[in-house]
C-alpha cells in the first residue's frame, strides 16, 4: 500500500489567512438562512442544522489494530471510550425526512489526555464538491434557497434523479448563479448523493469521513451497520420517519456499528484530490465498534443528551495525527478550510463552550449546572419556536 502519491497538506500562515477569507461569508449564510426560513428564529449551523439523533455514545476499540493506530489518541487496543453522537440532515431547511439530503453523523470523544477527537461523516462514500470553493458556492445556494416551498412527493418510482433537487425550489437555480457552467454536473452529484436519503427508511446505515492523517499515512474511516436494515420506506412514511424510526430502535435495544479505517492506496484507487469520485475499500481494516446505548426516548435525562448533542459543536480539526500530537491542522485543504467554517459557524450561532461539558466524556453525566444551562438554551428556542429537531415531546 504506497504513500508514495500523497503528500500532507501542512499550511502557511499565509495559506490560512488565504483559506480563511475564502469561507469568510459563512456568517452571511446564516443570516441569510435566517432571514428565509420561517422556522429558524436565531442563527443555526450553516449545514446539518436539523438533528435527528443525539446522545451518549460508546467507541469500543478494536483488541487487535491496523497498524498506523496502533497507540495512536484514542487508538489504545481494547480501549473504551465514551462520546456524544449526533446524526443529522445535511442541507435542507426546512426540514422534511422524506427530502434528498445527506444524512451527517459527528461521534464525538476524549482521550484519556483530555483531547478531543471527532469523526465527521456523511451517508455517501464521496464528498458533494472537489474543492472548498465549489462547497461555499453550495452552501450560498443552500442559504438563498431556505425555505423555499418544494413539491410534495408522489409514489416513489416516479423520482427524476437527474433533475430532483433542481425542481425543489430555487437551490438550482441560486447553484447555477454562483457556479456557472460548472453547475448542471455539481447538481448531478450532489443529487446522485441526497436521492438515498430519500429512498432510506432509517438513518442506521454507513457513513464515510473525509481524508484524515494518521501515523503519516492517509485514509478515511466507515461506519458500517452491524446488520443491514435500510429498504425502500413506505409509501408517504411521514415528514418525521427517520427520527421516528430512530427513537423506535434505541427504546428496543443498543444500536451498534463497526468502525473500519480504509487506507490510503494510490490516487487512482484512493483519490485524495477528485473529492466526488468514491474511494477503493475491499481492503478496510476493522478499528472497533459504535454503539447508541438502549435509552426510554421520553426520559428526562435522555432529552438532556439530545440537548447536548445539539447545542456543541464539532470540529474537523479535533484530530490527533501522531502519537505525540505534533500537528496541529488537518492533512487536507478542504479539511482546514472545513475547521476554519466549521469554526466561524460556531461563533455565529453561540455554540456551547467545551469547558460547559468536558468533564461529561470522563464521568459519563451531566451536572446540574450544565443540566440547567442546556434546558435554559432549549426553553429559549421553544419560545421563538425555532426548529432544530424532532425530539419524542417538548421541543420542535
Amino acid at each position: 500500500m504506497s504513500q508514495d502519491d500523497w503528500k500532507p497538506f501542512r499550511p502557511s500562515p499565509a495559506d490560512l489567512t488565504s483559506i480563511g477569507e475564502d469561507v469568510s461569508e459563512i456568517g452571511v449564510i446564516q443570516q441569510r438562512t435566517l432571514s428565509k426560513c420561517p422556522h429558524l428564529h436565531m442563527a443555526d449551523r450553516v449545514a446539518h442544522q436539523y438533528q435527528i439523533a443525539g446522545g451518549k455514545i460508546m467507541f469500543r476499540v478494536a483488541d487487535e489494530l491496523p497498524g498506523p493506530l496502533n497507540g495512536v489518541g484514542l487508538f489504545q487496543p481494547g480501549a473504551e471510550h465514551l462520546g456524544i453522537g449526533r446524526i443529522s440532515t445535511g442541507l435542507g431547511t426546512p426540514h422534511i425526512e422524506t427530502n434528498p439530503d445527506f444524512l451527517g453523523v459527528r461521534l464525538a470523544f476524549q482521550t484519556g489526555g483530555s483531547v478531543r477527537v471527532d469523526f465527521l461523516g456523511i451517508n455517501d462514500p464521496t464528498a458533494p464538491v472537489d474543492d472548498h470553493k465549489k462547497f461555499m458556492d453550495v452552501l450560498h445556494a443552500t442559504g438563498e434557497s431556505a425555505g423555499a416551498d418544494v413539491p410534495v412527493a408522489g409514489d416513489w418510482g416516479e423520482y427524476n434523479v437527474a433533475n430532483l433537487i433542481a425542481e425543489q425550489g430555487e437551490f438550482g437555480l441560486a447553484l447555477a448563479k454562483r457556479m456557472k457552467f460548472a453547475a448542471p454536473r455539481t447538481l448531478f452529484h450532489l443529487t446522485s448523493q441526497t436521492i438515498k436519503t430519500t429512498f432510506s427508511s432509517t438513518a442506521y446505515q454507513s457513513y464515510w469521513t473525509g481524508v484524515e492523517e494518521v501515523s503519516g499515512i492517509a485514509g478515511k474511516f466507515t461506519i458500517v451497520p452491524v446488520s443491514d436494515e435500510n429498504h425502500r420506506p413506505e409509501f408517504r412514511p411521514g415528514e418525521r420517519h427517520l427520527s421516528e424510526d430512530w427513537r423506535m430502535r434505541q427504546a428496543k435495544g443498543i444500536i451498534e456499528w463497526g468502525l473500519y479505517w480504509i487506507p490510503y492506496l494510490d490516487e487512482a484507487r484512493t483519490p485524495t484530490d477528485a473529492l466526488t469520485k468514491p474511494w477503493q475499500e475491499n481492503h478496510k481494516l476493522f478499528a472497533g465498534n459504535i454503539l447508541f446505548p438502549q435509552v426510554d426516548p421520553a426520559a428526562a435525562d435522555t432529552l438532556l443528551w439530545a440537548i447536548l448533542a445539539a447545542e456543541m459543536g464539532a470540529n474537523p480539526g479535533n484530530w490527533i495525527h501522531d502519537k505525540d500530537n505534533t500537528i496541529g491542522e488537518p492533512a487536507t485543504e478542504f479539511g482546514v478550510a472545513r475547521r476554519l467554517a466549521y469554526h466561524n459557524s460556531q461563533v455565529g450561532r453561540g455554540v456551547l463552550e467545551p469547558d460547559w461539558y468536558a468533564d461529561v466524556f470522563s464521568t459519563g453525566t451531566i451536572s446540574e449546572k450544565l443540566g440547567q444551562e442546556l434546558e435554559r438554551r432549549q426553553s429559549e428556542k421553544d419560545r421563538l419556536g425555532h426548529m432544530s429537531w424532532a425530539p419524542a415531546s417538548g421541543s420542535k
